[in-house]
């Protein structure tokens, strides 16, 4: 049964009706938008906080019409509701929330007394708030399909998505609510490139400097950050639509898929893939933590969700002043193996996770052959058991006596392991690292620099790269023409680009170096640590990122971003692509070595 079919208009009518109303939203949107930015970013007596709430109301209202109004005229009502699927569900949220505060505000009430709120009134503008929230990421979700429609290199994409990441939560974490004392530009820019660059590097104390509001917002950033905008807009465009072919090419290049169908399926995976395994490591760390750190129950609850999220974003930010160094978490078994396995998955790459938990081997010969361990993850789960296993056991030997000194031999072999684990681009810390002996210094460096793997949520050159170097370098003295691993030929083009991204990297933390030096009058082996801490998004720091100064700073934030998108990205983005050469010259040698 149709309903109210002459309210129909052509479509070219209704095309023109459905703009002169989104425009009118986009008015409210954006008005909207300023007044939650004001109510919960400023400081405002209750008279006015009170205007703001019924400016959130009446906007919501214009909501609900508009799209009611768009659903009557409409030409093809459920195609048109199909199209923008989630704009509607969050309609229908609205107004089953209506209706449950009409019929039961009992028990409503009884809600809003739990969350502190002032009654059902309260409660409906929360309701409200968190729908418009929820309206204004499908207004954006929806700009941003039409940037990727744009002829813009996808390396320069990828990058211009993490800076307008950066410079937004710039501005959240200026907000007068976000921070204790207030917070400089430079500094808020630096705490904001660390967290979407999951680095954890601070030059402002985390757990005194900010706000509830403040520490909500890094969360936020290191969630985006890990992840990656495009991720993040791709997936809720999900919800909204099919992904249009230049939407799924570009994807399929970010996710290093080889065909468009994949796309979809995985995106799917590496967002409840996250979302499962932050959640199971919230669950373990509030049943670990010591009760008696926190004050209250809400605390620890949060404080659980924000080092979930930091750990296997591999960030490295903590809501204690002393990291996991204090009382609370040092050498407390339950948090430290929690912290590490988080690192450890957030550091595989969700390509390898996937593989892993696809394979089958209860299955027939033939159907395995499609679950079978590619060669990438080969490379990446010995790589890394290698890594973990030679530097867990070189900081063992090298701080028995000195920063392990007063432990007993399964403190310092927990302590041994977590320092392994940590190092490859987490930046969590349960021991004093200005007070590592310089061989350990040295180890970490070089475990900073080859950092977590592909895909995954932390930086550094990557393992694949080191391992695809190292073989060919293998190779190259065996006399082999090229690289196998699991009865496969690696393709010569990845090992050039490992080549590429190593000499890149190496370049362009030397270049930090020398700047943070030239700026700094600190000993060389701190500034060397901490460039190569920021190249690899790890965080740790000799003690000194406090008392950096400005220009440091500045070229920190650059070398973050840089050891977040790769170095082979950004000269990737920075120079266009030759032509392909329709002839070929005669060859001549060169003496190598």
């Amino acid at each position: 049964m149709q309903i109210f079919p002459y309210l129909r208009q052509s479509s070219a009518r209704f095309e023109e009706i459905s703009r002169r109303i989104n425009t009118a939203m986009f008015v409210l949107v954006a008005t909207v938008l300023v007044s939650l930015i004001l109510e919960y970013g400023f400081y405002f007596p209750a008279s006015v906080e009170r205007m703001f709430e019924f400016v959130d109301v009446a906007v919501l209202f214009c909501f609900i019409v508009a799209q009611s109004v768009k659903f009557l005229l409409a030409p093809h009502r459920w195609e048109y509701v199909r199209e923008r699927n989630f704009e509607y569900a969050l309609t229908l949220l609205l107004m089953l929330s209506l209706i449950a505060l009409a019929i039961i505000p009992e028990f409503f009430t009884g809600i809003a007394r739990q969350w502190h709120l002032h009654g059902l009134s309260a409660l409906f503008v929360l309701i409200a708030q968190i729908v418009i929230v929820l309206n204004l990421i499908s207004t954006a979700v929806r700009f941003s399909r039409r940037i990727t429609r744009l002829q813009i290199q996808p390396a320069r994409l990828f990058i211009g998505s993490f800076v307008f990441v950066i410079l937004l939560g710039t501005l959240g974490l200026l907000l007068p609510r976000a921070t204790t004392g207030g917070i400089g530009f430079l500094d808020a820019l630096f705490t904001s490139t660390s967290a979407v660059c999951v680095t954890g590097l601070i030059v402002v104390d985390t757990a005194s400097a900010f706000t509830p509001l403040g520490k909500v917002i890094i969360t936020l950033l290191i969630q985006i950050g890990g992840l990656g905008l495009m991720t993040f807009t791709t997936f809720f465009t999900l919800f909204s639509g099919r992904l249009s072919i230049k939407e799924r090419v570009l994807m399929q290049d970010f996710l290093s898929r080889e065909s468009l169908g994949e796309v979809r399926r995985t995106l799917w995976q590496i967002v409840s893939v996250t979302l499962i395994i932050e959640a199971i490591g919230a669950v373990l760390l509030y049943f670990s933590w010591d009760s008696a750190a926190f004050p209250s129950t809400r605390e620890k609850v949060f404080s659980s969700i924000f080092h979930s999220v930091s750990a296997f974003c591999n960030a490295g930010f903590s809501l204690f002043s002393d990291n996991l160094a204090g009382p609370a978490a040092a050498m407390n078994m339950q948090v430290n193996l929690t912290v590490a396995g988080l690192i450890i998955l957030g550091g595989l790459g969700f390509i390898t996770i996937v593989n892993v938990v696809s394979i089958r081997p209860w299955a027939r010969a033939q159907s395995r052959l499609s679950h079978r361990l590619t060669a990438h993850s080969r490379v990446v789960l010995i790589s890394s058991a290698v890594l973990l296993a030679a530097g867990m056991l070189l900081f063992y030997l090298i701080e028995y006596n000195n920063t392990l000194a007063g432990l007993n031999w399964w403190e310092k072999l927990l302590a041994s392991f977590f320092q392994s684990v940590t190092t490859r681009t987490a930046g969590f810390n349960t021991i004093d690292i200005g007070a590592m002996a310089v061989p350990s210094t040295l180890l970490f460096l070089v475990l900073m620099f080859i950092g977590a793997s592909p895909g995954s949520t932390g930086g550094g050159v990557k393992t694949t790269t080191v391992s695809l170097v190292f073989l060919s370098a293998i190779n190259h003295v065996r006399g082999k023409s090229s690289i196998e691993i699991g009865n496969r030929r690696i393709l010569q083009s990845n090992v050039d680009r490992a080549a590429a991204a190593l000499f890149f990297s190496l370049v362009l933390v030397g270049l930090s170096v020398f700047f943070v030096s030239f700026f700094e009058p600190f000993p060389l082996l701190d500034v060397v640590f901490e460039c190569f801490s920021a190249m690899g998004t790890v965080g740790l720091s000799r003690g000194i990122t406090f008392a950096l100064s400005d220009p440091s700073k500045i070229v920190l934030i650059l070398t973050m971003l840089i050891g977040r998108v790769g170095a082979l990205t950004l000269m990737m983005a920075l120079t266009r692509r030759a032509a392909l050469n329709r002839f070929d010259y005669p060859t001549e040698q060169i003496v190598v070595g």
